[in-house]
């Protein structure tokens, strides 16, 4: 129930205006009181002054009623600076006339305090009044409120325990679903995304940089000339270099939508490690993209290939733990967490240039790690815009073949090329569409289910580290892939997924070479 800190905060906050109102009200009575006492005070005086002229000039006839004249009276120097004639000084009295000041006007002191304190009573009322009314308009918004928020919880869950049923009792399934309480339904949060089209130009030349290079040429020429025959029926990377730690590892973007940093990142410590022939065991930091890659994205989305091209770039220092820098976002708001939260890491997300205090192996800058081409093996476009009403095609390695072929190559031979650039070189990243029943995964090959109305379904756009492959009823293939929801989400964090879904999207395959 996420408006109850509403409530919780207006209460505790109600004894506070309570007290500011008394204390307000006080203050105004009091300076009140003073006003009246002050008028009252100056016109005892005046009426003081008056009768002592009149005593002045019959002073004569009574000298010893008086204890100065009107002249000393005047002349008379105030212990404040005030005027004099506004100060009530009783020694310029005699003790009949101070006996005269103060049964003169016996009720209007009293008059006038008495009427003061019903005013002060009365504006006291109306604000309890005000406050009473605002705390009770509150609470019913609260009660409206959370009402409808729990009624959608009750449609929600309803639909989706439906929704995995239907899973699990479809003729010739091909996946298994358990119900995942932090599944969610399709809802557009309209998350805010600014694009530097200036910056997204100069990344754009970078990839073309990379990939008129003469590593890409012989890159290209390696993937052509292994023989697809010499693939296996079944790969799993974990196997082939078991030596990596990184390979191994299930990360967990928590409450941020970190996907696209974790896959990159992931793949980039793989990499490493594979190339170095398990030399580097370091993994490497999603917070370093997060927070210092000006154009990869935030915690509402980004792209996989300017993670990539970062690490180029700009290397990444150490993450996991214990490394340089390691990864903040809150873990413990779901298996995934909502969207509904990432604003809250977006906050906080800051570009910190220093490893933690306990990292005191290397500094910053000595912690960095480099890659030397990054690049995409799918076609693909990117915007250069917040409207995506300008796309730019990238370069890319699949492009390129189909360019330089007589016929365009089939899925079967794309298929193929991928294949060879995991088993040659190690993981890529894989984009995805996620549907609301691919949150609730469980086990086996996933394909959309029911495959009516897919794409009104789509969650989320997602990324993943791809790993693998294999083959399952007869001829149909499967890609195997790390998420990044953690060990406790679908088959110890890991999936299988029908190539046919991807083939028909024709999604992005990016990856980098250290």
């Amino acid at each position: 129930y996420r408006h109850l800190s509403d409530l919780v905060a207006l209460s505790l906050l109600l004894p506070t205006f309570i007290e500011v109102a008394f204390r307000f009200l006080e203050f105004q009575c009091r300076m009140k009181r003073h006003r009246l006492f002050r008028n009252l005070a100056m016109g005892l005086d005046e009426l003081a002054i008056t009768r002592r002229r009149c005593r002045v000039e019959d002073s004569a006839a009574h000298p010893s009623d008086i204890l100065a004249s009107h002249e000393e009276l005047l002349q008379h120097p105030s212990d404040s600076g005030r005027d004099p004639l506004l100060v009530r000084r009783p020694l310029l009295l005699s003790s009949k006339q101070q006996v005269m000041k103060e049964e003169d006007y016996p009720g209007q002191a009293v008059f006038f305090s008495g009427r003061t304190k019903i005013r002060c009573l009365c504006g006291i009322v109306a604000i309890l009044i005000l406050l009473g009314i605002s705390f009770i308009a509150a609470a019913i918004g609260f009660y409206l409120r959370l009402q409808k928020d729990v009624e959608e919880i009750h449609e929600s869950k309803a639909y989706l325990m439906d929704l995995v049923q239907q899973v699990n009792e479809a003729p010739q399934p091909k996946w298994k679903a358990k119900y995942n309480p932090f599944g969610t339904r399709k809802k557009d949060h309209n998350f805010p995304f600014e694009r530097n089209s200036t910056a997204i130009r100069e990344y754009l030349n970078r990839l073309s940089e990379f990939f008129n290079s003469e590593r890409m040429k012989q890159h290209i020429r390696e993937l052509t000339e292994f023989p697809a025959d010499s693939l296996p029926m079944e790969f799993d990377a974990r196997r082939k270099w078991s030596y990596c730690s990184s390979l191994h590892n299930v990360p967990n973007q928590g409450g941020c939508g970190a996907c696209y940093a974790v896959a990159a990142v992931g793949v980039a410590s793989d990499r490493a490690c594979i190339a170095s022939n398990g030399t580097i065991q370091s993994m490497f930091s999603e917070e370093d993209v997060l927070g210092c890659c000006a154009v990869c994205g935030n915690c509402y989305g980004g792209d996989p290939l300017k993670a990539l091209v970062y690490w180029v770039d700009e290397g990444l220092v150490t993450g996991g733990r214990d490394g340089c820098r390691p990864y903040s976002a809150d873990l413990s708001c779901g298996v995934p967490c909502s969207p509904a939260v990432y604003p809250i890491a977006e906050h906080k997300r800051k570009c910190y240039r220093q490893c933690q205090d306990i990292y005191f192996k290397y500094n910053y800058e000595s912690d960095k790690h480099y890659g030397s081409m990054a690049y995409s093996m799918f076609p693909r476009t990117m915007s250069l815009d917040n409207k995506g009403s300008e796309r730019i095609k990238l370069p890319t390695v699949i492009g390129y073949l189909n360019e330089t072929s007589d016929e365009p190559l089939t899925e079967k031979e794309i298929r193929q090329i991928i294949m060879k650039e995991l088993y040659l070189w190690g993981p890529t990243t894989m984009a995805f569409p996620v549907t609301e029943e691919f949150l609730h995964y469980s086990s086996g090959v996933f394909s959309p289910f029911p495959a009516a109305n897919f794409s009104e379904r789509i969650v989320y756009w997602h990324v993943a580290r791809l790993i693998g492959w294999g083959k399952y009823d007869g001829d149909n293939h499967y890609w195997l892939a790390v998420n990044s929801f953690g060990r406790h989400w679908g088959d110890d964090g890991v999936f299988r997924i029908d190539t046919q879904l991807l083939e028909r999207f024709g999604l992005e395959y990016e990856t980098a070479l250290p």
